[in-house]
């Protein structure tokens, strides 16, 4: 089924603007009429008097209500107790949580063969072969691989070569074990957490090491900001692409070396983006439609992120992806703002390699760094007193702020790297989804 998608999904990045616009207004209409049979959905389109017929374009969506992870999760639970004999046939999936609260949802056999395809072709955007090409990967890309059990027979034959290491190797002087193997294997293209290619950079640098670079190598799973892309092109080359997607949607969009914009797939997403007042428009919450996903569909989906975009002869691409809508620093005494004001301050300056703010308190900011071993402009005391300038610039007074210099900064529990925490408590309602699942 994987194959069989894969012939059906384009395999090069369309010029036509015109047709991708066609094409996917088609399909926007024909999800929508499979939307209006499951029940669901189906209560949304009557609450909000719409039908099927409302919606043939991508902008059309934006007539449809929201959907949340909260309504994803209910949504899913009701099907999954109403429908206990499918359960066999249904593969379940969970989110990190990285948002705050993991998301568990479900996907058939074929909804999973387009994903799987569907990352395929970006590879093949990118130029790999999937056939004749060498992957090096973090094992939980690879769900049902055991990297102890070795290659397969076809791999032995020379196709869909693959080697795939535990991201648990990637700590301490186990990273350089990992240098080495991706130095002896010379895989075509590199798949990794950005936090583990991060730290592979960091760690060659002060070890002296030389790091086998790639045609391609992309960080999955975490946005790259513009320290880091220094960091990993001096490291790994030229080759970087930059694929945006989720668990719950699948590869979203892609960024292929030397473009300045994010191509999002036209036959199997829409991308619209709102503002506060929830009107379409080129700054704010990033809203994503499965145009693939026919029996467990998401549908205006708030991934949870924020991103500035540019519509070109009708056709949405993204210029760049800014972080967590939830990314948000609290104050005792005024509203929340947002934390990627903070996460721009360190690009003022030279001699950072990582960062990370972490909210203790009302007025207690941490700040984790790791300092660039091969740029000397800055002392830690004039990186200290910029970054405390400009925190005061933005927060007054507010913030006690806590320097912390590390030789490297660990990734959260689910694996990630997030640039800020806050770790004031909330209370969160219960949920009884996922005990039983």
């Amino acid at each position: 089924m994987t194959f069989y998608y894969l012939m059906k999904l384009d395999r090069k990045i369309p010029e036509d603007r015109d047709f991708i616009r066609r094409r996917q207004g088609k399909k926007v209409h024909e999800l929508m009429k499979r939307a209006y049979e499951i029940p669901f959905y189906r209560k949304r389109f009557d609450e909000n008097h719409l039908t099927p017929e409302d919606f043939h374009s991508a902008e059309d969506l934006a007539k449809f209500p929201t959907t949340t992870r909260a309504d994803i999760r209910t949504w899913m639970q009701e099907e999954y107790d109403a429908h206990p004999e499918m359960h066999e046939r249904w593969t379940l999936f969970a989110t990190s949580g990285s948002s705050g609260i993991p998301l568990k949802f479900m996907q058939t056999q074929r909804e999973c063969a387009c994903v799987d395809a569907n990352w395929i072709r970006v590879l093949m955007f990118a130029g790999y072969h999937p056939l004749r090409g060498k992957m090096f990967s973090f094992v939980t890309s690879h769900k049902k691989i055991d990297p102890k059990k070795g290659d397969s027979i076809i791999q032995k034959f020379g196709l869909m070569r693959r080697r795939v290491v535990s991201e648990d190797n990637c700590v301490g002087d186990g990273i350089g074990d990992v240098i080495r193997e991706l130095n002896e294997y010379k895989p075509d293209v590199l798949c990794f957490r950005r936090n583990c290619l991060v730290r592979m950079a960091l760690y060659a640098k002060k070890h002296g090491l030389t790091i086998y670079k790639p045609k391609l190598y992309t960080p999955v799973s975490e946005m790259v900001d513009e320290m880091t892309r220094n960091i990993l092109t001096e490291a790994f080359g030229d080759g970087l692409f930059d694929a945006y997607g989720s668990s719950e949607t699948g590869s979203i969009a892609v960024l292929l070396p030397g473009a300045d914009l994010f191509y999002v797939h036209s036959d199997t997403h829409v991308v619209n983006i709102y503002d506060d007042d929830n009107q379409l428009a080129d700054d704010g919450r990033v809203i994503v439609t499965t145009l693939f996903k026919k029996d467990f569909p998401f549908i205006n989906y708030e991934i949870g992120d924020r991103a500035s975009t540019v519509t070109l002869d009708g056709v949405r691409y993204i210029k760049s992806i800014q972080g967590r809508v939830n990314d948000l620093v609290k104050h005792e005494n005024g509203p929340e703002t947002s934390a990627l004001y903070l996460m721009k301050i360190p690009n003022g300056i030279t001699g950072i390699a990582q960062f990370k703010f972490i909210q203790e308190s009302w007025h207690t900011m941490r700040i984790q760094l790791v300092a660039d071993p091969d740029n000397h402009a800055h002392t830690r005391a004039e990186i200290e007193d910029f970054i405390a300038q400009k925190m005061a610039e933005l927060f007054g007074d507010e913030f006690r702020l806590i320097f912390d210099w590390m030789d490297v900064i660990p990734p959260d529990r689910n694996g990630k790297m997030r640039c800020f925490a806050c770790e004031i408590s909330e209370t969160h309602p219960r949920t009884p989804f996922g005990e039983n699942l």
